[in-house]
């Protein structure tokens, strides 16, 4: 008769791997919920309607040193504020659009540049390079996108003479389909 031997018994995990492996399997969600969804979606926030965020921002061009631009001065125009940074290509062209139809606009249409996610250097560096015609301002630390949801650079927002958002688009715009968003 030949000896039966019982099978060997499973491996199985500890219980403390088996933990760790749960706490780093959800790690990986969260990060991927926190970190990575929010960019799957490139459409900026739904703001249109909602009273535009006040801002006081210093012009790095378009302006004396120092000086200083902020919304509610602008009361009663258009405004479009142009989200960019000196790293973004698709900003760069944007910029060349803007810069061609800023001598257009007229006085009941205010255009600002707002350097944000940059360093301000490099985004001193590009005005100094591109010489555009209308006024820029540095974002520090990007509170302004912050408040106006930008995720998505160029984004362009719409803000109406009654200080209301129009308008949010992340998106390179033509002569003609920026000319058609502000109405001229």
């Amino acid at each position: 008769m030949t000896e039966q031997r019982p099978a060997p018994p499973k491996k199985s995990l500890e219980f403390s791997q088996s933990w760790f492996l749960w706490v780093m399997a959800a790690a990986v969600i969260l990060m991927f919920s926190f970190v990575i969804l929010p960019y799957v979606d490139p459409r900026p926030a739904k703001m249109s309607g909602q009273a535009a965020t006040d801002f006081d921002l210093e012009l790095m061009n378009g302006g004396a040193p120092g000086d200083r631009i902020r919304l509610s001065d602008l009361r009663g125009r258009t405004v479009i504020l142009d989200f960019w940074a000196s790293w973004c290509q698709p900003c760069r062209e944007q910029s060349a659009v803007l810069a061609e139809i800023a001598p257009q606009l007229g006085d009941d249409i205010y255009l600002l540049g707002v350097a944000t996610s940059d360093q301000r250097a490099s985004a001193e560096a590009f005005l100094d390079a591109a010489k555009l015609p209308y006024p820029n301002a540095f974002d520090e630390n990007d509170a302004l996108a912050l408040a106006y949801r930008v995720s998505t650079l160029p984004t362009l927002v719409i803000v109406a003479p009654d200080g209301h958002i129009s308008s949010v688009k992340s998106q390179i715009f033509t002569v003609a389909e920026l000319l058609a968003l502000v109405g001229k």
